[in-house]
């Protein structure tokens, strides 16, 4: 799977085309995750209560 952002001009090859782009949002969130910054249990379900 390619890591390179949706809209990112990039000129692809034929193993890009084969490859599904990934948005950049997706991408922010795995840097998320590997940095700790996620939500706790306790954060989302007050979220979803309000």
């Amino acid at each position: 799977m390619s890591l390179h952002p949706t809209g990112d001009d990039h000129e692809g090859d034929a193993e890009d085309e084969e490859r599904p782009e990934v948005p950049e949002g997706v991408l922010r969130g795995i840097e998320d995750i590997a940095e700790g910054r996620t939500a706790s249990k306790e954060d989302i379900e007050s979220i979803l209560k309000y």
